[in-house]
Order: C-alpha cells, then sequence, then structure tokens
C-alpha cells in the first residue's frame, strides 16, 4: 500500500520495482551489445586497429542507447497529494485537444517518449477491468483509452486516486471520453504530469435522497380543560 504524509502521496516501493525491473529488460540488448563488443576485442586481439574500431563503436553505441533508455523509464517516487475533490491525469503529456461533440467531450493527452512512464489512478472510485479503466458517475460513464504500443498493467493494483496502477513507455497517448460539456482547469497546450488533476471540482456523487417529510406537530392541550 502506498503512503501518505501531509503533503506527499509515497509511491508503493513494489511497484517501483516493478518499474526498475521493466527498465532493467528494456536495457538487456544494450548490455549484450556492450558484452559483444569487450568480447570482440577479447577473441581477436591481433586483428588490428579495425576491429578495435569496430568493438569500440559497439561498445559506444550500447551505453548510449543504455542511458536512453534509462531515461525513458523516469518515475517520481513521491507526488504531491492529489486533492479529493479532482478528476486526475492518468499519464504525464500534454493537452493536445478538447473536443465537444453532440453529448460528450473528448480529451486527449499526448505522451513523448521521454515522459514519465507513471499509469497513475484518476479516481478512487474507478474501475479496471481486463485493461478497459472507466468512471461511472452520474452522468454517465468516463472512458480512458490508451494508445501504447506498451502498456503494463499491475496485477489487483490499489486504484485509490494518484497511485501508480502500471506503466506506459515510449511514445503514445490516452483518450478521455466524458459524457456531457465538463469543465476543465486545463486546456490544449497545456503540460500535466500523471496525477495532476484535468478537473478540479469533480465528484461522483449517489443518487440524492428524498428529504423527509416534515414531522406534523400537535397543538399543545390548552390549560385548565375538562378531565
Amino acid at each position: 500500500m502506498p503512503d501518505t504524509t501531509s503533503k506527499y502521496l509515497l509511491s508503493d516501493a513494489n511497484s517501483l520495482r516493478q518499474i526498475k525491473f521493466a527498465q532493467f529488460r528494456a536495457q538487456v540488448p544494450a548490455l549484450l551489445l556492450v558484452a559483444v563488443a569487450f568480447a570482440l576485442k577479447a577473441i581477436f586481439p591481433n586483428t588490428g586497429n579495425w576491429l578495435y574500431t569496430v568493438a569500440l563503436a559497439l561498445a559506444i553505441l550500447g551505453i548510449v542507447v543504455y542511458v536512453f533508455i534509462g531515461l525513458c523509464f523516469r518515475y517520481r517516487q513521491r507526488i504531491p497529494l492529489p486533492p479529493e475533490t479532482a478528476l486526475l491525469s492518468p499519464i504525464e503529456g500534454r493537452i493536445e485537444h478538447i473536443r465537444g461533440s453532440g453529448d460528450i467531450t473528448l480529451l486527449a493527452v499526448r505522451k513523448n517518449i521521454l515522459d514519465s512512464v507513471e499509469l497513475r489512478s484518476p479516481h478512487s472510485d474507478c474501475q479496471l477491468d481486463n485493461g478497459e479503466l472507466w468512471l461511472t458517475t452520474e452522468a454517465g460513464k468516463i472512458n480512458f483509452r490508451f494508445n501504447f504500443n506498451r502498456i503494463q498493467w499491475f496485477a489487483e493494483p490499489d486504484l485509490s486516486a494518484g497511485n501508480i496502477i502500471g506503466i506506459v513507455s515510449g511514445s503514445g497517448s490516452c483518450s478521455v471520453i466524458f459524457p456531457g460539456k465538463p469543465g476543465f482547469s486545463v486546456q490544449p497546450g497545456d503540460a500535466v504530469k500523471a496525477a495532476e488533476p484535468l478537473i478540479s471540482l469533480f465528484n461522483t456523487p449517489g443518487p440524492a435522497q428524498p428529504e423527509p417529510a416534515p414531522e406534523k406537530v400537535s397543538p399543545p392541550a390548552e390549560e385548565g380543560g375538562e378531565i
């Protein structure tokens, strides 16, 4: 379970381990490239400068790729505590567009390759099933659709607002489909981080309860009446 302080939400240690493991798997080819470079020079020590040049180039390429992949797997160990009244962005990126069509509104967040890989829960009432993330409101269902070549959902994640629930690596986008025309706190071109508000004042109230009927108050008995 993630920890919280008065100002920050601390990411779950198991989630961070999964991110680091995914990073290591992506970096394995780069490490193999460096290993091949050293092996070439060790196996063929007397082949002249041309093989040394090839081995050096392979080693440099492997190191550059290794560092670049590390930059592509950035994440935050702690984030500012999300407002309880907000609907949050699930990924880091930039607001690509906000478009209305009939009785729905589409908001798209575009992530570039160097944005953080965190996939965070947009709201504590969200539901996740078979890779589908949605939120039910009185106005209708809000759907979150992810367009990534690589997306990894954690098993049985804690969907409390702001918690890491998966990994999105590389470039891609998240499209959020809203019923109606909500009041957004962002506009096209704005940069957002994962778990920053898309809508600052947002709630999912339950069905309204009928007001209780006023009680009938009997008039007080007059003093001195007959017994």
